[in-house]
């Protein structure tokens, strides 16, 4: 598959050898020989362009055309993959008041609507009924239902990614973090055990785990420990040359 819209060709490099611009080199010479012929030759060279540069001409306006088109498809697959969140009035509120709630960085223990109320005391019951189910449809939260009306709120990971750089004023954001620890990785397999990763990042768990998760991504399932433990995402990792190089080159400054 090649990420070329439907229909596009492939760009052509510029001509450099066509028969016009070849019958065209001995004239321009004889002209040139010419009182006044060099003159002559400038206005031909520049009203009258070769094949060659008419070719070359072409394609870059081709190649320019092409990565603006690449520029664009690129722009909307980061929209896609990372739309902006808006958000207003209790919305915000219930965010912050969850962001800054204790916790462990991970999906964390259910809450209920009267959980959440006591969480914004001045705000009425619906409005932060409506505010809970907002937030589950930017995927911020996740909201899980029993028989009947009763459901219980948890938080995503993309919660963290979105809203700890603005509320937690850490300096960083979870993707910043996750780079520090792809470093830390990268330089001391002692840190494949997560306790002493976690030990040198110096930070807590609430802040530890989502950059973690973050890390995660990049590292394939079968390296990443599967026990049910309550601490980390993952106990422990087991891993090969290749995840270094990864490691090593998501930790770059961008």
């Amino acid at each position: 598959m090649t990420d070329e819209p439907d229909g596009a060709l492939p760009i052509k490099a510029p001509e450099t050898k066509h028969p016009d611009d070849r019958a065209r080199v001995p004239l321009e010479a004889a002209i040139g020989v010419i009182p006044g012929g060099s003159a002559i030759v400038k206005l031909v060279g520049e009203f009258v362009p070769t094949q060659a540069q008419k070719s070359r001409s072409k394609w870059e306006g081709a190649i320019s055309e092409r990565t603006n088109e690449h520029t664009k498809r690129l722009d909307q697959h980061d929209e896609l993959l990372r739309p902006s969140v808006t958000m207003t009035g209790v919305a915000v509120e219930l965010a912050v008041a969850l962001a800054r709630e204790p916790g462990d960085g991970m999906t964390g223990r259910g809450r209920d609507l009267d959980s959440l109320c006591k969480l914004l005391p001045g705000a009425e019951r619906k409005a932060i009924e409506d505010a809970a189910f907002e937030l589950a449809s930017h995927g911020l939260v996740d909201i899980q239902r029993a028989i009947g009306p009763m459901w219980w709120l948890r938080l995503t990971q993309r919660f963290y990614e979105q809203l700890d750089h603005q509320v937690m004023e850490w300096g960083s954001s979870t993707n910043d973090d996750a780079r520090h620890l792809a470093k830390l990785l990268a330089a001391d397999d002692a840190f494949e055990w997560t306790p002493n990763l976690h030990a040198a990042s110096g930070w807590d768990r609430r802040r530890f785990n989502p950059a973690f998760t973050a890390l995660l991504r990049l590292i394939p399932t079968g390296r990443v420990s599967g026990e049910i433990q309550p601490d980390y995402p993952a106990q422990s990792l087991n891993l090969l040359p290749e995840d270094h190089v990864v490691l090593r080159r998501f930790a770059q400054p961008q």
